[in-house]
């Protein structure tokens, strides 16, 4: 039995273990059974990046990191934009969202998935919160295009940014330039729980034929036993009584 509870609680840590590496991250994540991963491009522009809209404020963002410029405030020390307002000297800087407050949405104006998604980072100062809308371009080569996207803030301290790339492509969007990271995950997440459930599985079979074949019935031991009984004067009668233990 002990054999079954291992193979039980394998199974179960195989699992959460997965449904955990599931889980998306600001660096990888799903929209709509779509995935994506921006760990290329954080290797390709291999740093901060910046912008900078019609008013002059510039926004610098790190991918799949946290942001280097001085916005950092005791209730967000992990922003993921940061904006340097305007051309005032010493510049006011404004952290506009978290970068461990995240999610994965479709593009505002494309719901299309394959298309590309929007990463929206909220937390910030102020109620800041910023919205970063990757665009698939497989044209766009290299570390493609970081630009402001529309309006500076609407609604109010409301931010959109858009990054056109090749790398905003779903990882399995077929150009050969996945390297196989979607089926090696898969294979990191099936074959452990495959293993876990052929050994539960021989667990219980252990079990069961143990349980019915193992248990026999010890062997049994006969004795006999004779009485003689005097029934009158010098007559006698035997009694022969057999016992099983």
């Amino acid at each position: 039995m002990t054999f079954a509870w291992v193979g039980l609680v394998w199974l179960i840590l195989v699992v959460c273990a997965n449904a955990n590496a599931a889980q998306n991250t600001n660096c990888a994540g799903c929209v709509n059974g779509v995935c994506f991963n921006l760990t290329k491009l954080q290797a390709v522009v291999g740093g901060e990046v910046s912008c900078k809209d019609r008013f002059q404020n510039t926004y610098f963002y790190q991918v799949c990191g946290v942001s280097s410029q001085p916005c950092k405030v005791s209730s967000d020390p992990t922003p993921a934009v940061c904006q340097r307002v305007g051309v005032l000297t010493p510049p006011d800087w404004y952290d506009c969202g978290n970068a461990n407050m995240f999610e994965w949405l479709p593009r505002p104006n494309n719901p299309d998935p394959k298309s590309g998604f929007l990463l929206a980072f909220t937390g910030g100062r102020q109620g800041r919160t910023v919205g970063i809308e990757f665009v698939c371009d497989t044209s766009a080569t290299g570390g493609g295009t970081f630009e402001p996207n529309g309006a500076a803030e609407n609604p109010v301290r409301t931010y959109h940014l858009r990054w056109t790339t090749e790398h905003a492509c779903p990882i399995d969007h077929g150009d050969g330039d996945d390297d196989g990271d979607g089926d090696a995950k898969t294979l990191v997440i099936v074959i452990p729980t495959l293993v876990a459930a052929v050994c539960l599985c021989c667990s219980i079979l252990c079990c069961f034929v143990w349980c019915v074949c193992g248990r026999q019935a010890p062997p049994t031991e006969e004795r006999t036993l004779v009485l003689v009984q005097e029934v009158v004067p010098r007559q006698y009668v035997v009694h022969a009584i057999t016992v099983r233990e």
